[in-house]
Order: structure tokens, then C-alpha cells, then sequence
């Protein structure tokens, strides 16, 4: 892989040996210019252009800015590769950082500004920071609310090279239809404080009132920097403020804190979402399992039995399983449970409840359902199993299922245990008359 490129415009040539030994000792190839004008005329031919500049500000016959200006000044080019060098990354070295210059610098969307005298390692820190990026984010999503194209520029090009894909928008309202749009799959949000329309902090008081987003760090950008309206940033939401003009160093920094601390919370309640579901799942074949249907099926009882509904439960059992699992092997025999799961959901409504209550047992409630429905639903996934081969490859089989069935209303049920016994009654019934069949409890 080729190395990268630096230029170094700088008027001093002691300054050009020393960046140029620092930058060689990290594999950069440096490219030095004594001015502005010979940087912009090896611009105009080079091929590729540089991966980042170093420009000093105070320079004969054209300047820092001037150049820094010529350079952004071709974005709106039409010629493709002027517009790519209009994307170069640009750090300012100077003797004279003050606000003034940083200011001027910023609206030239310069990535950061150099002291001089510059404390050895200190550049090739800041040019490592830029080009090569130690911590990705790669798969989050960062959502920038500012109506300043330049000041939105900058922030977009730090939060890419970090891997995160970027969304944009000028004001509140937009911001909050690209949320919506997006289903609220958003990681992190910089944002203005006055913008037309919705404002920055009418915008995060809105977000924090949204539950899915509570966890979501919101970051203020302003050039407002009074203590009252600091304060107010946080009384609102806010989690993070930073000042405008604002440069690379101190504004990436805080963010890889806050997207670290997103990224671990995402990963601690992915966690917890497995682990939840591996409590109320059978391991096997997806669906719910015996411990969910213990702890739900109180509620559930209760509300069918006071909200005057009905409920129906349906105990299924494979027939000569043990044969299967003996004469097959148990690889085969949880093929056949796995594949049967999935015909019991693609025949259910999404309202069923389904779950493995054992072994090759399987029970499914129906609620709000009347006998005659749920006798028809029984039939119908008979059916579709009497029709089904299992085949792993090696072996074809067909396996048939028996099925038992009580409900609320019909079978004067006293209990969730007498629901379950009065289903397991029929299902005894199902196997007696021959298996492959579907009883009803009867007295």
C-alpha cells in the first residue's frame, strides 16, 4: 500500500526539515513548499493530490488564507478533481494563534491550528488523528442538525473517517422527519442552538421527551458562549457543548467519548435482549418455552376470564417420536422439531401463543377465539404436517401429529391447570382413536 502524502507549505526552511524528518519517520511522503504560490502551482499538477496540507499563515507574496481560500474556492468546480482538492484536509501552523486567526481558520474549514513553537510529536499526533484514525464506529449513525454548509462540512468529514454514516439536516423540523424516517436508529446527534425554525434547544427537548432516544447523546454546537445559555443546553438534555469556532483535536475527542459510552450501551442491552430471550425461548426451535407460558399464563387466563373473551388451548403431540429420534438419530429428530415449529407459526395468527411445552410436546392458546375456530386451526396444521417430508439429505420421512383441545367458555375451565388438564385429556383421547387426529375435551 503507498504511502500517504503531506504537504508542508511553510516560508521557513527550518520548519520544513523538521516537519519533513517528523512526518518521514512515520512513512508520510512529504511534499515542501516555501510559499503560497509554488503550493498552488504543484496543486495544479499533481497526481494525486496530498492526503493532508500544513500551511503557515504568515508567508511571502501569498498567505495561508489566501491559499486555504484558493483551495476551497474550488468546491464549486466543475471539473471533479478540482472539487476532490477542495476536500483536502488543512491544518494551520502558526506563531500567531489567536482567536482572530482561529475564527478565520474555521470559516476556511480548517481541521485544527499549531502553535509554534510546537512540542515535538505534537504534529504527527494531530496528522495521525486526521488520516489515520485509531478508533472506528463503523454501523452507527450520527445525525447533524446545522444550517451552516461549512460548519456542517467539517463535522461530517470527522465523523465519516471514523467509519459512521452520516445524516444531515439545516433545521429542527427536518432533523426530526429524518429521525422518524430513519425509525429512530440514531447513535448521535450534533446540532446548532439557533437554527430557522425549530431551534437547537426546542429540538432537544423534544428528543429527550422521545423514550427510544433517551440514551442517545445529544451534542450542542454554538457560537453562543454564555453561562446562562451554557447551562441551559444541559437543563434541556444536552449531554455535550462545544463553542464555535471549535477545531479537530478537542471537538474528536469528545466525541469518541460519547460514541465509546453509546457503542458499550447498545452492546450491554443487545446483551440483555439475548439474555431475555433465551429465558422465555426453547433453544431449539425458537418458540416460546414451558417457563413463559408459567409465568404469562396467569395474566392471560385472568384477562380472557373477567374480559368476558375466551381462550383455547391446544396440546399437540408427534407421533412414535422415540421411534424417530431410535431409528433416525437425535440430529434428525431435532430437524423434524425445528421444521414442525416453523409449521405451526406459518399456520398460526400472530395473536397465537406458541410454545414447546416439552420434549415433542407443543401447546398453542388462542385467544379471544371460539372452539370452532381453534378446532379449525387444529385440522389445518394436522394437515400441513400429515403433508410434510422431513429430509435432511440422507433420509425422507413423514411424521404425523395428535392433537387435544379445551376451552374457557365450553368446558367449564376452573383454572390455568384445568385448561392444560382438560387439553392433555383430549390429547390422550387424539392418540387412543388412532393418532393423527384432533379431539376436543369432552366430559
Amino acid at each position: 500500500m503507498a504511502s500517504k502524502a503531506i504537504m508542508v507549505v511553510d516560508d521557513s526552511s527550518t520548519i520544513r526539515k523538521i516537519l519533513q524528518r517528523e512526518f518521514s519517520k512515520a512513512d508520510f511522503e512529504v511534499v515542501p513548499a516555501k510559499n503560497g504560490m509554488e503550493a498552488l502551482a504543484m496543486l495544479e499538477w499533481a497526481d494525486p493530490y496530498p492526503d493532508l496540507i500544513t500551511i503557515d499563515i504568515d508567508m511571502p507574496r501569498m498567505n495561508g488564507f489566501e491559499l486555504c481560500s484558493k483551495i476551497r474556492e474550488k468546491a464549486d468546480s466543475e471539473n471533479s478533481r478540482k472539487r476532490l482538492l477542495s476536500q483536502t484536509p488543512i491544518v494551520f501552523v502558526s506563531a500567531n494563534d489567536d482567536l482572530k486567526n482561529r475564527e478565520k481558520a474555521y470559516e476556511l474549514e480548517v481541521l485544527d491550528f499549531i502553535g509554534k513553537p510546537f512540542v515535538p510529536g505534537k504534529m504527527l499526533q494531530t496528522v495521525n488523528n486526521i488520516l489515520n484514525v485509531q478508533e472506528q464506529f463503523s454501523g452507527m449513525t450520527a445525525l447533524i442538525v446545522e444550517d451552516s454548509p461549512f460548519v456542517s462540512r467539517i463535522v461530517r468529514n470527522i465523523l465519516k473517517r471514523h467509519g459512521l454514516k452520516v445524516h444531515e439536516a439545516s433545521d429542527g423540523k427536518k432533523a426530526l422527519e429524518i429521525i422518524k424516517e430513519k425509525k429512530f436508529d440514531i447513535d448521535i446527534i450534533i446540532t446548532d442552538y439557533i437554527m430557522p425554525g425549530l431551534s437547537g434547544e426546542e429540538l432537544c427537548r423534544t428528543l429527550r421527551s422521545i423514550e427510544v432516544l433517551e440514551n442517545v447523546p445529544i451534542f450542542f454546537i454554538s457560537s453562543i458562549n454564555d453561562k446562562e445559555t451554557t447551562l441551559n443546553f444541559f437543563k434541556v438534555g444536552a449531554n455535550d457543548y462545544l463553542p464555535k469556532p471549535f477545531f479537530e483535536e478537542e471537538f474528536r475527542a469528545r466525541i469518541v467519548t460519547h460514541l465509546r459510552n453509546r457503542k458499550y450501551t447498545k452492546e450491554l442491552e443487545k446483551l440483555n435482549s439475548r439474555l431475555e430471550f433465551q429465558a422465555d425461548h426453547d433453544s431449539l426451535t425458537g418458540l416460546y418455552n414451558r417457563g413463559y407460558l408459567q409465568r404469562e399464563l396467569s395474566t392471560i387466563f385472568t384477562q380472557s376470564q373477567y374480559g368476558q373473551g375466551n381462550l383455547c388451548c391446544m396440546l399437540i403431540d408427534l407421533d412414535y417420536f422415540k421411534k424417530v429420534n431410535d431409528d433416525f438419530g437425535h440430529a434428525f429428530g431435532d430437524l423434524v422439531l425445528q421444521k414442525f415449529a416453523k409449521i405451526m407459526t406459518n399456520n398460526s395468527r400472530g395473536s397465537d401463543i406458541i410454545a414447546r411445552f416439552g420434549g415433542e410436546e407443543f401447546a398453542i392458546l388462542m385467544l379471544d377465539t371460539d372452539l370452532k375456530g381453534c378446532l379449525l386451526l387444529a385440522e389445518q396444521i394436522r394437515t400441513a404436517a400429515e403433508g410434510y417430508i422431513y429430509n435432511d439429505g440422507n433420509t425422507e420421512l413423514q411424521v404425523t401429529i395428535s392433537s387435544g383441545l379445551s376451552s374457557l367458555n365450553d368446558h367449564e375451565i376452573k383454572n390455568v391447570d384445568d385448561l392444560f388438564s382438560k387439553a392433555d385429556k383430549a390429547l390422550y383421547a387424539a392418540k387412543n382413536n388412532g393418532r393423527n387426529r384432533v379431539e376436543v375435551y369432552s366430559a
